[in-house]
């Protein structure tokens, strides 16, 4: 059961901050945080993830719900299936995030992302993230680590 609270609160959390940038904050105007190291923003992002499906976004919107149902699939079967609590826990936080990011993208035709830390290259800078992403990633890195941990104790 805990499993599917962190799929529900990821959602909500993220919902809730998507709506309070959306009605509190204007696009184009950053403010900046840590000495310019995190920089807060409202950035409707219609063109998918660094901008992969800017041509064709129905693209985008139908890969992520088709990798959504993937993630979905292997989430249920875990479930039901006794240990594997970090496969479980990554699976959890990428569709958590995952589902976030296809609600707003098919309910308002863009995802509000509201963040980009001011370090790094270029690319990187201009990047702007929302929480669902920073959960995506850390749920992918912990599900990687889980298979690899899995892999060796099987040897």
């Amino acid at each position: 059961m805990v499993y599917l609270l962190i799929v529900l609160g990821i959602f909500c959390l993220d919902y809730q901050v998507k709506s309070y940038i959306d009605s509190h904050h204007l696009q184009g105007v950053n403010e900046e945080y840590l000495g310019g190291k995190l920089i807060l923003k409202n950035y409707h992002n219609g063109e998918g993830g660094f901008s992969l499906f800017k041509r064709n976004p129905e693209v985008g919107i139908n890969l992520s719900f088709v990798v959504l149902i993937c993630v979905g699939w292997e989430f249920v079967k875990l479930l039901f299936t006794k240990g594997y609590s970090l496969l479980k826990i990554g699976l959890g936080l990428i569709l958590g995030g995952g589902l976030s990011n296809f609600h707003d993208r098919k309910t308002k035709g863009y995802v509000t992302d509201y963040f980009s830390f001011g370090v790094g290259n270029k690319k990187f800078r201009n990047t702007v993230f929302n929480l669902s992403d920073l959960f995506i990633f850390a749920g992918a890195a912990i599900y990687m680590i889980a298979q690899v941990l899995s892999a060796i104790k099987k040897k």
